[in-house]
């Protein structure tokens, strides 16, 4: 019994992890668009594409659309770049890597629901196997979450180290194909996100992560105390 509930832990912390993050990128990317205005100021990318800020961030906005589901296709977004009006901004390239980062987003977004579930059915059946599940919610909560966190740090720790060269990996790994390798010469994508934009937008990642964990811990502790 008590083995069962171990693996069971064991299986709702790491669901917990992963909807932790999924959710924590989600926030990040699509919950403060001024966020994005403050990095294209910082890396001066509208004079380096040739657009003018107000003309960017309504391609972000569309971009972030897409990403989420919302907005059906990309081709439809033109913007005046270097004075040529309803200029497309993303060509077929940039199109096709976009819709396979639209289908990663769409899937992690699928699999938390997914793993939502599984934590349900895991306290679930660690009240039936018995009948006290304040425990297990608790280790769950708070050891697990705190435990997720650690793994997460040592890879933070070791990420941190050299950025570019696990950005590429992560990239090699996750997608099937050559589409993200851009050219700053043809392509505005990796001109308006270029690898300082990652890494800000990475660290904003793991401030709301950390946010939320901090907060699953604190319910986690309220619930061991407060939860027959």
């Amino acid at each position: 019994m008590k083995f069962l509930r171990f693996i069971l832990g064991i299986i709702s912390s790491f669901s917990l992890m992963f909807i932790a993050l999924v959710t924590s990128i989600e926030i990040a990317a699509y919950s403060d668009f001024s966020f994005y205005e403050k990095e294209y100021k910082k890396y001066a990318v509208t004079a380096f594409v040739g657009i003018s800020m107000p003309d960017l961030m309504d391609v972000t906005v569309d971009m972030m659309h897409y990403l989420n589901g919302t907005k059906d296709t990309l081709t439809d977004v033109k913007a005046t770049i270097k004075d040529v009006p309803d200029t497309p901004f993303f060509n077929e390239r940039e199109v096709k890597h976009m819709k396979d980062v639209r289908n990663l987003f769409v899937g992690a977004s699928r699999i938390r629901s997914i793993l939502i579930a599984v934590i349900i059915l895991c306290i679930i059946s660690a009240k039936l196997l018995n009948g006290k599940i304040s425990s297990f919610i608790s280790n769950v909560f708070v050891y697990g979450t705190l435990l997720s966190l650690a793994v997460a740090g040592v890879l933070i720790f070791i990420v941190s180290g050299d950025f570019e060269k696990y950005f590429i990996l992560f990239h090699r790994i996750v997608f099937t194909n050559d589409l993200w390798m851009l050219d700053p010469t043809t392509d505005n994508l990796i001109n308006i996100v270029p690898e300082g934009f990652f890494v800000d937008m990475t660290q904003r990642i793991l401030i709301i992560f950390s946010s939320i964990i901090i907060f699953t811990v604190g319910c986690g502790t309220v619930i061991k105390k407060g939860f027959k």
